[in-house]
């Protein structure tokens, strides 16, 4: 079988210049997520509404991949909190995807390197709510291909595996000493791990990962997490297009090799600069849906455990007895007593999810996630204007 394999330029023995648009998108949108790390956030938390985000990011990423599973299923199967072995779903696929973005987020702080290991265990993670637990942690050593039934017909042929060691040694090399803006690095870096596909599987979602490990290592991004990859699955084709054209066979110093380079990182910035302004508008939709409860809560003691619902819910709409005691840190009586109090004021929904579990929705921030997925699914960012291009979760009902 013949077949051309792609071996894409080292980037530590490049040169790489941004300027022009590509250099003005970065500008726009290191500034847009800067200044949305610096202000305060609706849940009082940062590191909340981060984490809400992030989960955000793991399932647009997914979706990217064919995996896709409404917000309320995913959440109803992470609340049950099952772990048997063996048993498969899209939602606990996903739900894998969020364990190793999560993991790989929180590994990586302000001022550290962005390790291989961290890559390893990331993916790890990853495979192991997959149908093939096998390959999690291990770099290939055989040959793939993306698109078509062999490697003379694909669409792209990365590297032979013998070269995929030291061409994952040079990208963290870039990873960790590039003086090019985050941002910059957060694309390049993304396109290069895509173009080497390391892995037999879960190369998009952990090169989707990278993104935020490198974006929290330059501490450009230390508490939120813009789920860029609710954008790009929007844009689909552009992003494959660009992705495809950043594997340019021209020189590297050449005006086309540049160009490819400059497209890509141009289209990262924009995506970026979108998703910082739609969380703006989310953030102040769960601050709408927060001064509600408080209303609802009116008459309420102060010492309740119901009030913790204010800082729980948001960033955990689905919750059981046990979750909300937990969180809240009250005994597991006080909270099956405010659960009971928070249904009868309005504020949450109880369903039984299987035969023996009770969860406690909140509708009206499930709702806003929704809106969220819905707006980056539209091309104009509002989908009154322009329907969403893709599958997205039906419209929460008004009122």
């Amino acid at each position: 079988m013949v077949f051309q394999a792609y071996v894409p330029d080292r980037l530590s023995e490049r040169s790489i210049r941004l300027e022009g648009l590509a250099g003005a998108a970065i500008l726009e949108a290191t500034l847009a997520v800067t200044e949305s790390e610096t202000r305060s956030t609706v849940l009082g938390s940062a590191d909340a509404l981060g984490r809400m985000l992030l989960r955000a990011e793991a399932v647009g990423s997914s979706m990217i991949e064919g995996l896709e599973v409404s917000p309320r299923k995913l959440l109803e199967e992470e609340a049950k909190g099952t772990d048997t072995p063996g048993q498969w779903s899209t939602a606990r696929e996903v739900l894998g995807n969020i364990d190793a973005m999560t993991f790989l987020a929180e590994a990586v702080t302000p001022g550290r390197e962005v390790s291989l290991e961290l890559l390893l265990e990331a993916h790890r993670r990853l495979m192991t709510a997959s149908v093939t637990p096998e390959y999690g942690g291990v770099v290939r050593t055989s040959q793939n291909w993306i698109g078509g039934p062999t490697p003379t017909s694909a669409a792209f042929v990365p590297p032979r595996p013998e070269l995929v060691p030291e061409l994952l040694d040079d990208l963290m090399v870039f990873v960790n000493t590039s003086t090019l803006p985050p941002i910059a690095i957060a694309a390049i870096a993304h396109a290069q791990f895509e173009t080497i596909h390391p892995f037999a599987d879960g190369n998009g979602r952990i090169g989707r990962a990278l993104i935020h490990a490198v974006l929290r290592s330059r501490a450009l991004t230390v508490q939120s997490a813009p789920p860029v990859s609710l954008v790009l699955a929007t844009r689909a084709s552009e992003y494959e297009s660009a992705l495809q054209r950043y594997r340019s066979t021209d020189e590297p110093d050449s005006e086309p090799g540049r160009a490819a380079v400059d497209q890509f990182v141009r289209l990262f910035a924009d995506a970026m600069a979108e998703v910082v302004d739609r969380m703006d508008q989310f953030e102040k939709e769960l601050e709408a849906i927060r001064d509600t409860w408080r209303g609802a809560l009116a008459g309420v003691r102060s010492d309740s455990a119901a009030w913790g619902v204010l800082d729980v819910a948001p960033r955990m709409p689905v919750l059981t007895m046990h979750t909300f005691a937990a969180a809240t840190g009250k005994s597991e009586q006080a909270a099956n007593t405010a659960l009971r109090l928070l249904v009868e004021r309005g504020i949450l929904v109880q369903r039984s999810v299987g035969r023996r579990n009770r969860v406690f929705e909140a509708d009206a921030v499930i709702g806003a996630l929704a809106l969220l997925e819905r707006r980056l699914a539209s091309p104009a960012g509002d989908t009154a204007q322009e329907p969403p291009v893709r599958r997205v979760p039906a419209a929460p009902p008004r009122g």
